[in-house]
């Protein structure tokens, strides 16, 4: 018996001698990141004025100065925040391209700065994020980099800390179950259209259909992203364990979701990105055949999560950039076909909350949306690369995300729950020892 206790007590000892090891390691690559926040210059595509171009290349320059910070070698993960104030700004793939760009090599005639920046070359991002939001008090750009180890690391904590929250929390499965009986129910009305306005009245029937649409969008786009476990096994973390399916298998199985835009490889061979694009197009009208019941016309605002495998037999000189892939083959189709927009401002009928309720109405203000011109969008996008698979085909993988509870993207969710499980280990560390 005291045998026993005394193995319990080692393993208690050396559980919390590793809590308290990886509550170190979590602490010491936050501060490996790198976080520049501009409040007064606008955010611009090329046409950008070299006065703020200097100026914001400045600005990260100064920044890695003061924390001694040389450009990251290796592979990269960076999140690009914008707001704009500008009646005609540009569509943020457009601004996030000039960025880039900045980040990566300094003007010409800008004296004291080093040659490169953030980063050496574009190739480095493996993970990116870009989010905007257009029709704001004042501009903003905020650019945060870190070396994609250190994201997926702190993946790795994030799925842990969804693990323990989701095994305490069994009503949100209950909540999902509810939305997605509006499918169902959204089904069900427009085939016997004809019977339930008989039986509602136009009115009524009108505010139903509206009211189950949105939440069929909501549950049908609210699962078709790569949520944070999944992403993780995908780069096959946590290192060292027993995943339930091999990186390679959860690949199969995300590339025959019917709730993502599923488009082969890239081109990597000359005059093969006209095919490429064709795929595109075929796909996307294969996507609304199939769900264009409930989606046609979207009444939510949606981000875009881009999944990308190359195959390992791409050559490195022909790899695309990230932003590329996006900015070139996704968005250009993808923004017309299914007219989506860059706020959720742009889904709320503001003529029609004005006659049912005016109080509700005066508070968004006489101008409640964005510039007209600044419509045409996606909340934001973010693009992840995979490590290729000996083998195993290339692939890109597309969702259309419902972006509508505030939750932020996958870069900030895996910062709050990895955040979250750090104190929750020291909280518990703490009462071990104070015990």
């Amino acid at each position: 018996m005291a045998s026993q206790i005394e193995e319990l007590m080692r393993r208690g000892t050396n559980r919390a001698r590793d809590e308290r090891l990886a509550v170190a390691r979590y602490r010491k690559r936050a501060r490996r990141g790198v976080s520049v926040l501009v409040h007064d210059i606008e955010p611009q595509s090329k046409r950008m004025r070299d006065a703020d171009r200097d100026r914001f290349q400045t600005a990260v320059s100064e920044q890695m100065a003061t924390f001694s910070r040389a450009p990251f070698n290796g592979p990269v993960a960076l999140k690009i925040d914008l707001a704009t104030t500008s009646r005609t700004a540009p569509q943020a793939h457009t601004i996030a391209k000039n960025l880039l760009d900045l980040l990566g090599k300094r003007r010409a005639g800008v004296p004291g700065m080093r040659r490169h920046l953030l980063y050496k070359n574009d190739a480095q991002i493996q993970a990116l994020s870009v989010s905007c939001r257009h029709g704001e008090d004042y501009p903003m750009i905020h650019v945060a980099g870190r070396p994609l180890s250190a994201l997926l690391d702190d993946m790795e904590l994030a799925a842990e800390a969804i693990r323990v929250d989701e095994m305490e929390n069994y009503g949100d499965v209950y909540r999902w179950d509810q939305e997605e009986e509006a499918m169902e129910d959204l089904r069900n009305l427009i085939r016997d259209e004809r019977g339930q306005r008989e039986r509602l009245g136009d009115d009524f029937y009108d505010a139903y259909f509206k009211m189950l649409r949105w939440s069929a969008q909501r549950a049908l786009l609210g699962c078709s992203g790569i949520d944070i476990p999944v992403l993780g096994w995908m780069y096959g973390r946590p290192e060292g364990s027993t995943p339930i399916l091999p990186p390679d298998q959860w690949a199969l199985l995300i590339g025959r979701s019917k709730l993502r835009l599923q488009l082969g490889d890239l081109p990597i061979t000359p005059g093969s990105s006209g095919a490429f694009k064709r795929r595109v197009e075929e796909e996307i009208a294969a996507f609304k055949q199939r769900w264009d019941w409930v989606i046609s016309p979207l009444v939510i605002a949606v981000a875009l999560q881009v999944v990308v495998r190359p195959s390992a037999a791409t050559p490195a000189a022909v790899l695309h950039d990230l932003d590329n892939i996006v900015r070139d083959y996704l968005l250009p189709r993808i923004i017309p076909s299914f007219g989506t927009v860059t706020d959720h401002r742009w889904t709320i009928d503001f003529d029609e909350l004005r006659r049912r309720d005016p109080v509700l109405a005066d508070r968004w203000g006489p101008n409640p949306t964005p510039p007209p011109g600044t419509r045409q969008g996606v909340t934001r996008y973010e693009a992840w690369r995979l490590p290729p698979v000996e083998g195993g085909p290339g692939f890109v993988s597309v969702a259309l995300v419902a972006d509508m509870d505030g939750r932020g993207d996958t870069f900030d969710r895996i910062d709050e729950c990895s955040r979250k499980w750090a104190d929750a280990q020291s909280s518990t560390s703490g009462k071990r020892q104070r015990w």
